[in-house]
Protein backbone atom coordinates (compact mmCIF):
# COMPACT_ATOMS: atom_id res chain seq x y z
CA UNK A 1 0.00 0.00 0.00
CA UNK A 2 0.66 3.53 -0.80
CA UNK A 3 1.96 5.99 1.90
CA UNK A 4 -1.67 7.47 2.20
CA UNK A 5 -3.60 4.12 3.42
CA UNK A 6 -0.52 3.18 5.39
CA UNK A 7 -0.83 6.47 7.80
CA UNK A 8 -4.52 6.15 7.50
CA UNK A 9 -4.71 2.71 8.88
CA UNK A 10 -2.28 3.46 11.86
CA UNK A 11 -3.56 7.29 12.55
CA UNK A 12 -0.37 8.68 11.86
CA UNK A 13 1.77 11.21 9.78
CA UNK A 14 3.99 11.23 7.47
CA UNK A 15 6.10 13.17 9.17
CA UNK A 16 6.26 10.31 11.50
CA UNK A 17 6.42 7.61 9.04
CA UNK A 18 9.55 9.18 7.17
CA UNK A 19 11.35 9.77 10.00
CA UNK A 20 10.95 6.08 11.38
CA UNK A 21 12.14 5.29 7.92
CA UNK A 22 15.21 7.94 8.89
CA UNK A 23 16.11 6.18 11.99
CA UNK A 24 16.01 2.41 9.57
CA UNK A 25 13.17 1.69 11.95
CA UNK A 26 10.98 1.15 8.84
CA UNK A 27 12.24 -0.17 5.35
CA UNK A 28 9.25 -0.25 2.83
CA UNK A 29 10.29 -1.28 -0.53
CA UNK A 30 10.06 0.66 -3.73
CA UNK A 31 7.24 -0.57 -6.31
CA UNK A 32 7.90 1.64 -9.63
CA UNK A 33 8.32 5.33 -8.27
CA UNK A 34 6.38 4.43 -4.66
CA UNK A 35 7.02 3.03 -1.48
CA UNK A 36 5.29 -0.21 -0.83
CA UNK A 37 4.08 -0.82 2.83
CA UNK A 38 3.08 -4.08 3.88
CA UNK A 39 1.93 -6.19 6.98
CA UNK A 40 6.01 -5.96 7.81
CA UNK A 41 5.84 -2.28 8.02
CA UNK A 42 2.70 -2.18 10.15
CA UNK A 43 3.74 -4.93 12.65
CA UNK A 44 7.13 -2.77 13.00
CA UNK A 45 5.45 0.04 13.63
CA UNK A 46 2.98 -1.26 16.13
CA UNK A 47 5.97 -2.66 17.73
CA UNK A 48 7.44 0.41 18.13
CA UNK A 49 4.60 2.53 19.40
CA UNK A 50 4.27 -0.30 22.03
CA UNK A 51 8.13 -0.10 22.94
CA UNK A 52 7.73 3.59 23.23
CA UNK A 53 4.35 3.11 25.33
CA UNK A 54 6.86 1.10 27.32
CA UNK A 55 8.86 4.06 28.06
CA UNK A 56 11.73 3.02 25.69
CA UNK A 57 13.35 5.92 23.52
CA UNK A 58 14.04 5.77 20.15
CA UNK A 59 17.57 4.85 20.34
CA UNK A 60 17.26 2.17 22.20
CA UNK A 61 14.13 0.91 19.78
CA UNK A 62 16.65 1.29 16.64
CA UNK A 63 19.40 -0.96 18.95
CA UNK A 64 17.05 -3.24 19.01
CA UNK A 65 15.99 -3.38 15.23
CA UNK A 66 19.50 -3.62 14.64
CA UNK A 67 20.18 -6.68 16.60
CA UNK A 68 17.04 -8.27 15.25
CA UNK A 69 18.04 -8.03 11.94
CA UNK A 70 21.45 -9.06 12.29
CA UNK A 71 20.88 -11.65 14.65
CA UNK A 72 17.18 -12.92 14.21
CA UNK A 73 13.88 -12.55 16.71
CA UNK A 74 15.53 -15.22 18.68
CA UNK A 75 18.96 -14.25 19.23
CA UNK A 76 20.10 -14.40 22.86
CA UNK A 77 21.90 -10.70 22.13
CA UNK A 78 18.29 -9.68 21.54
CA UNK A 79 16.23 -10.87 24.49
CA UNK A 80 19.21 -9.38 26.46
CA UNK A 81 18.69 -6.14 25.05
CA UNK A 82 15.16 -6.44 25.50
CA UNK A 83 15.41 -7.27 29.13
CA UNK A 84 18.24 -4.58 29.74
CA UNK A 85 15.78 -2.12 28.50
CA UNK A 86 13.32 -3.26 30.22
CA UNK A 87 14.87 -3.38 34.09
CA UNK A 88 16.03 0.17 33.00
CA UNK A 89 12.56 1.46 32.66
CA UNK A 90 11.24 -0.82 35.84
CA UNK A 91 13.76 0.61 37.99
CA UNK A 92 12.49 4.30 37.17
CA UNK A 93 9.42 3.60 37.14
CA UNK A 94 10.03 2.57 40.84
CA UNK A 95 11.49 5.36 41.39
CA UNK A 96 8.65 7.57 40.18
CA UNK A 97 6.01 5.28 42.41
CA UNK A 98 8.34 6.16 45.42
CA UNK A 99 8.02 10.23 44.84
CA UNK A 100 4.55 9.49 44.13
CA UNK A 101 3.91 7.68 47.59
CA UNK A 102 6.08 10.69 48.81
CA UNK A 103 3.78 13.29 47.33
CA UNK A 104 1.01 11.65 48.59
CA UNK A 105 1.73 11.12 51.91
CA UNK A 106 2.82 14.75 52.56
CA UNK A 107 -0.69 15.62 50.75
CA UNK A 108 -2.32 13.63 53.03
CA UNK A 109 -0.50 15.06 56.31
CA UNK A 110 -1.77 18.74 54.83
CA UNK A 111 -5.20 17.72 54.68
CA UNK A 112 -5.67 16.58 57.92
CA UNK A 113 -3.69 19.96 59.47
CA UNK A 114 -6.30 22.01 56.86
CA UNK A 115 -9.38 20.37 58.81
CA UNK A 116 -7.81 20.29 62.37
CA UNK A 117 -8.03 24.15 61.46
CA UNK A 118 -11.36 24.67 59.82
CA UNK A 119 -12.85 22.20 62.38
CA UNK A 120 -11.37 24.73 65.20
CA UNK A 121 -12.46 28.15 63.79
Amino acid sequence: MKIGPFIERLKTTKDTVRHYEHLGLLAPTWDGRFKDYTEKEINDFEAIKEMQALGLALTDIQTLFQVKRNQGCGSAELLTSVQHSLQVILGTLDQKEQEIHKQREATLTLIKALEEISSNI
